[in-house]
């Protein structure tokens, strides 16, 4: 195999585990939002999802069910829009430039940026 052949395979290689690793990095990706006596906290991933939820003793003394509902909802509108913004930061960082724009500009599925890795050719058989 050509010495071109063997370089364009080998950046191939290194791009999909770029992706591979962007791919995770946004998987793993959190935000966190509380109120200013941190008596309710949220985390949410990348897409909004809330993984956790946390109240103490003076945030369940202090609200009724209503007041404590709008917090939760407010703290997991703020906690989204920041994991939503360093998610597209960073796969913007990844993209060419006029994909990279269309994201900044506020498209809003990232994921559609975010192909499955496509499988290394075979290059065994020949």
């Amino acid at each position: 195999m050509a010495a071109f052949d063997q370089d364009v395979i080998a950046d191939y290689r290194e791009r999909l585990k770029e992706l591979q690793r962007l791919q995770h990095d946004i998987r793993d990706l959190t935000a966190t939002a509380r109120t200013r006596d941190g008596g309710v906290a949220v985390e949410v991933g990348a897409h909004g999802e809330l993984r956790d939820i946390r109240f103490d003793a003076r945030a369940l003394q202090r609200m009724n069910a209503q007041q404590l509902g709008r917090t939760v909802m407010t703290l997991v509108a703020e906690a989204t829009q920041e994991a939503t913004g360093r998610a597209r930061e960073m796969t913007a960082a990844f993209l060419p430039e006029e994909l990279a724009a269309r994201l900044r500009d506020g498209e809003d599925d990232l994921m559609a940026f975010m192909p499955d890795a496509p499988r290394p050719p075979d290059l065994t058989q020949e």
